[in-house]
C-alpha cells in the first residue's frame, strides 16, 4: 500500500514515513483528528475488550441502540465473548451511584417498583426487615385491601372485622390497659372463657348468662361486703371455708320482689310488720297499727274458707266449727240479733246432732224455736205441749163455764 503523506503522519503509524504494516489497524484507533462531531459505525457494533478472546468491557449495539457493560471474566456473571446487551443498558454487574430516576416502572429481580406508588413482586411475599436488631422502619400510613394503619390506629375498610389469630398456641397479650368501647364476644370449642386474675370492675351492668338454664359458680369465700353504692354496705358474711349448703349467713337487700325462692326464719317488713316462720307468728311492730289482709280481688282464702266483704264460705261440705279451750265461749257483739238457720218439719236433717238448733216454719202448728237432744226435736224453751190458738180457745171456754 502507498504511503499517504501528510501534516498527522506521525499519528498514523510508527514512523512520520506512514508506510509501517500496521497502517491499517491503525484506521480503527479514535485519537487525533478522526474524531470527528459524530461517530458512525454503518451498521457495525463496536466492542471494547482486552484481548480478542476476552469477553467485552463495553459493548455498544448500534443496531437495537443498546449499550451494554458486562462483569469481570473472573465472575459467574460475566457473559460468552462478544454477547449482545438484552436492555437498553445492561449493565451485568454490581452498580454504584448516588442518585437514580426512574420515571415508569424499576424492576429489581424479584421487586417491581412502579409509578402509581404501588410495589409488587413477581414470586412470594414481601419483606422489609433489617440486619440491625435495632433498626426501625418508619411510616406514616398502611393500607390493604380490608385493613388501614394510620398512626396509631387500626381500623377497618368498608364494615371488614380486624381479627387477629395467633398460629397454635400462640397468645394475643396487650400489655398496657385496653378500653373496649362495644360488645365483648368470647368463642372458643363452643364456649369462650374469660380468666381474670386482676380486678374486675364495671361502670355498668354485669350480666351472666342468657338462658334460664346458665348457672354461676362462686368458688371462693366472700370475706369482703358487697357495696354497690358509696354509703350502703350489703355483707354477705363468711363462715370460715364453711362446707355446709348454708355458704352465706346473712344477707340484706333493698328489694326482694324479684326473688322465686325466699326461705329466712323470720323477715321485718318497712319496720312495721314481723313475719316469724320459728313460732309461725305475724306481729305488727307499730303501737295500735291494724294488720290488714287487702288483696286486689277482694277475696281472702284461709285453708277451706272464703272471705269475700262480710260474708264466710265454707269451702267443704263439713260444719264449721267454733272451739275453744278452758272457759272460752263465743261472743256476738252488738244489740241486735243473729239468724240461725230456719225450716220446716220436713226439712229436718236425717242425722242431726245433739245441740242443733234451727227455726221451725211449719204452718199453722209449729213456728217456734227447735233443738234436738240427741233422741227428739224439743222446744227450745223447755219441755211442754205447744199452746196454740184452737187450744187457748178451748181453755177459754173451760174456764167461762167453770168460773160464770
Amino acid at each position: 500500500m502507498a504511503a499517504i503523506p501528510g501534516s498527522d503522519d506521525g499519528l498514523l503509524g510508527s514512523n512520520q514515513a506512514g508506510s509501517e504494516p500496521n497502517y491499517v489497524a491503525s484506521l480503527g484507533r479514535i485519537s487525533g483528528k478522526l474524531l470527528s462531531a459524530n461517530l458512525e459505525r454503518n451498521g457495525t457494533d463496536l466492542t471494547f475488550q482486552d484481548g480478542a478472546s476476552d469477553p467485552p468491557i463495553l459493548y455498544l449495539d448500534v443496531t437495537n441502540m443498546r449499550v451494554g457493560i458486562e462483569g469481570s471474566p473472573a465472575t459467574s456473571l460475566a457473559r460468552p465473548s462478544l454477547s449482545l446487551p438484552v436492555y437498553d443498558l445492561d449493565v451485568n454487574d454490581n452498580i454504584k451511584t448516588r442518585f437514580v430516576t426512574v420515571t415508569n416502572q424499576a424492576n429489581l429481580d424479584n421487586l417491581t417498583f412502579n409509578v402509581n406508588g404501588t410495589i409488587g413482586s413477581t414470586t412470594g411475599p414481601i419483606e422489609i426487615k433489617s440486619t440491625d436488631i435495632n433498626a426501625i422502619i418508619p411510616y406514616d400510613k398502611i393500607l390493604s385491601d380490608y385493613l388501614v394503619i394510620d398512626g396509631n390506629v387500626i381500623s377497618s375498610v368498608s364494615n371488614n372485622n380486624i381479627r387477629l389469630d395467633p398460629n397454635g398456641t400462640g397468645r394475643v397479650v396487650y400489655e398496657a390497659d385496653t378500653r373496649i368501647t362495644g360488645d365483648l364476644q368470647v368463642q372458643g370449642s363452643g364456649r369462650g372463657n374469660i380468666a381474670v386474675n386482676g380486678n374486675l370492675s364495671s361502670a355498668s351492668n354485669i350480666i351472666v348468662g342468657d338462658t334460664p338454664l346458665d348457672t354461676v359458680t362462686v368458688t371462693p369465700d366472700f370475706t369482703q361486703s358487697i357495696i354497690p353504692g358509696i354509703d350502703i354496705t350489703f355483707d354477705l358474711g363468711q363462715q370460715a371455708n364453711d362446707s355446709s349448703p348454708r355458704r352465706w349467713s346473712e344477707i340484706r337487700a333493698q328489694d326482694l320482689s324479684t326473688v322465686i325462692t325466699n326461705r329466712p326464719n323470720a323477715v321485718k317488713v318497712s319496720d312495721q310488720l314481723w313475719l316469724d316462720g320459728t313460732i309461725n307468728k305475724i306481729t305488727g311492730l307499730q303501737s295500735n297499727e291494724d294488720i290488714e289482709l287487702l288483696p286486689d280481688t277482694g277475696i281472702t282464702f284461709i285453708e277451706n274458707t272464703k272471705w269475700q266483704d262480710n260474708t264466710l264460705t265454707n269451702l267443704l261440705n263439713t260444719p264449721i266449727t267454733f272451739a275453744s279451750t278452758g272457759i272460752g265461749y263465743t261472743r256476738f257483739m252488738g244489740d241486735n240479733g243473729f239468724v240461725i238457720p230456719a225450716g220446716t218439719t220436713a226439712q229436718r236433717r236425717a242425722s242431726p246432732e245433739l245441740g242443733e238448733t234451727r227455726w221451725n216454719t211449719t204452718v199453722p202448728l209449729d213456728q217456734y224455736l227447735e233443738s234436738y237432744d240427741g233422741s227428739v226435736w224439743q222446744l227450745s224453751t223447755g219441755g211442754g205441749e205447744i199452746v196454740t190458738t184452737r187450744l187457748m180457745e178451748d181453755l177459754g171456754f173451760i174456764y167461762s163455764a167453770i168460773l160464770g
